[in-house]
């Protein structure tokens, strides 16, 4: 994790990004969690892995799980019509066909995106607002005509549960989802004492000007779409819950099928019910992403190998995704090179003194550990392992860059530089002379 550690903290810094929260959990363990920068800049509040976000769309992974728990009870049917649960709904005029439950879980039902400028006006509808603005009919495109990502299906979908379920949506997530994790910092409401530990939310940089801070509207009637508030380390316990053969949530089975492309291609990967596919070094990552008034944030997991990842920030002008999937890479090189090549515990502490940052004018690099061999990559890098150098040993403080980009000093040499007491202030790559940093690493 120290990879990832120090990887993270640099990227913060090059994208100006306020407050970023991360934990990472493998099975039922946690293995990484921590805060960088500012939960609130103007307080000097430290972010944390208990730092309070709005997770907006991150939401809908519970709305989907409510769903289904209410399906393995037979209280909803997926290819049933919604209608039949909530009787109000009317599909739209035109070519628009009634829309069934799985439509609106996958995003294929056509149904409008948001509907009202929430987004901008920081005002909710409300769930009377939403029946009205229904009656008028919300589909705009045929069911199954094409991926359309709907927060008002999302919307329709917590009025399906209540249906189903007797409960007010959130009562039902509180009940069923939040209660039965342990999730002590997750929950709907803006209250007060959500208030103290919310991270503030902040707007785009424009040059010259600060950021906007950012309110925090009720999501009202679109709390199923994007209401929740949460934190990294109940993020970690609730992905845990959802990996197969944990005995929480769901069957089995109702995990498989909602992890399953529904069919329709998105923008960037595959959909299932309540939870998008990522395609990541072979592998798929199955996770949500969310941006909400001053928040972008995201979940994902690897099911195969049980691990998952979340990443939280309180800016609205960076996706989470890329830091999440940056960190899932590193993840999978790691255990690649890891099972390649196990590391000798002698050999380790051997190199350990050279592990840290260093820096010239062009770049900074990153020397670090992956079993028992160096490796070094630029931190700047959106998928820091995609293009590292592998280091191996030549000589007393030398190496030789045995593998790399070609576009870089692969085959050249790598010199150590070390004071008289042997502490290693600096290293020669290749030609060219680079300054040890503070160590991030070690």
């Amino acid at each position: 994790m120290a990879i990832i550690d120090a990887w993270l903290g640099y990227q913060r810094v090059r994208r100006r990004i306020p407050g970023l929260s991360v934990g990472v959990v493998h099975g039922d363990a946690p293995v990484f969690a921590r805060g960088y920068g500012y939960a609130d800049e103007a307080a000097r509040r430290r972010a944390s892995e208990t730092t309070g976000y709005r997770i907006a769309s991150i939401s809908k992974t519970f709305t989907a799980t409510a769903v289904m728990q209410l399906a393995e009870r037979g209280a909803v049917r997926l290819d049933e019509r919604v209608e039949r649960y909530v009787p109000w709904i009317r599909s739209g005029n035109g070519p628009a066909a009634p829309f069934t439950v799985r439509q609106l879980m996958s995003h294929t039902a056509g149904v409008e995106r948001d509907g009202t400028p929430h987004w901008v006006t920081d005002r909710f509808p409300t769930r009377d607002e939403l029946r009205t603005r229904a009656r008028n009919g919300l589909a705009v495109l045929a069911p199954l005509e094409r991926w359309k990502y709907s927060n008002v299906g999302y919307a329709v979908l917590g009025e399906v549960v209540a249906a189903a379920s007797g409960q007010a949506f959130d009562d039902y997530v509180r009940a069923h989802i939040v209660a039965p994790l342990g999730l002590r910092q997750t929950g709907f409401a803006i209250t007060p004492g959500v208030l103290k530990t919310l991270a503030a939310g902040y707007g785009r940089e424009y040059p010259g000007r600060r950021r906007e801070t950012f309110a925090n509207p009720d999501a009202n009637a679109f709390r199923p779409a994007a209401g929740l508030v949460s934190t990294a380390a109940d993020l970690c316990a609730y992905m845990s819950a959802h990996f197969p053969g944990s005995g929480r949530l769901l069957a089995d089975l109702s995990k498989r099928e909602m992890q399953q492309p529904q069919g329709l291609p998105t923008d960037d990967g595959q959909y299932g019910l309540g939870f998008a596919i990522w395609p990541l070094d072979g592998a798929s990552i199955v996770g949500h992403g969310g941006g909400f008034q001053g928040f972008s944030t995201a979940i994902g997991m690897d099911m195969d190998r049980r691990i998952g990842v979340t990443v939280l920030t309180n800016v609205i002008d960076m996706h989470g995704k890329p830091l999440l999937l940056g960190a899932f890479h590193t993840i999978h090189q790691c255990l690649k090179r890891i099972e390649r090549r196990p590391g000798r515990p002698s050999r380790r502490t051997a190199l350990r003194r050279y592990v840290g940052r260093y820096t010239a004018r062009w770049l900074d690099l990153d020397v670090v550990l992956i079993g028992d061999r160096l490796f070094a990559y630029r931190p700047d890098n959106e998928r820091p392992l995609q293009d590292a150098s592998e280091l191996e040993t030549i000589g007393p403080d030398r190496f030789k860059i045995v593998d790399g980009p070609g576009g870089g000093n692969v085959g050249e040499t790598v010199v150590f530089e070390t004071d008289r007491a042997g502490a290693v202030r600096g290293l020669r790559w290749s030609a060219s002379p680079m300054r040890r940093e503070r160590s991030v690493l070690a």
